[in-house]
């Protein structure tokens, strides 16, 4: 659980200073006189949904891409846990119901260690899981608003 601890904290630690990036952005923004960027709900009409698909799945590509490039067989060079969690966010924006074995088994890691770090993304309110009614073996995962809303700043303040 170390591992997985680990890289949630490197998230965290991402996302912590993205979002003083983005509050100094925004006070300069407002200090010129354009709109609050801090404002999600405005954020969000700037980029439309097939917007944010493009910028998810060109993210994931270049980040698998890199994986493959520069890992060399020692993990070194792997994002899994944001993989995932791009790979979630493309699916629920398309609309598409995802399980957790089958993310877990597209992510390219082991099978044990993916469904660690889904489990504590779940933990954290980054994913919710749900059961699927016609099936209960199977759980479908999907990104919570939370984790939505941050995604799609994210990504909307790609250069």
């Amino acid at each position: 659980m170390d591992e997985v601890s680990v890289e949630i904290t490197a998230i965290k630690n991402a996302m912590a200073l993205a979002a003083e990036k983005i509050d100094t952005l925004s006070q300069l923004i407002a200090v010129s006189g354009h709109q609050d960027i801090a404002n999600n709900s405005a954020i969000s009409e700037e980029m439309d949904r097939s917007g944010l698909i493009d910028r998810a799945e060109t993210m994931l590509r270049w980040s698998r891409l890199k994986a493959n490039i520069l890992n060399l067989d020692a993990g070194l060079f792997t994002d899994s846990c944001w993989n995932m969690c791009l790979d979630i966010y493309i699916c629920d924006l398309k609309g598409e119901k995802i399980t957790v074995s089958s993310i877990a088994h597209s992510s390219g890691i082991p099978m044990t260690t993916a469904m660690r770090y889904i489990n504590v993304m779940a933990e954290e309110g980054l994913l919710e899981k749900s059961p699927n009614p016609s099936d209960n073996r199977m759980i479908f995962i999907s990104t919570s608003t939370f984790c939505k809303d941050k995604m799609a700043l994210i990504l909307q303040n790609m250069s």
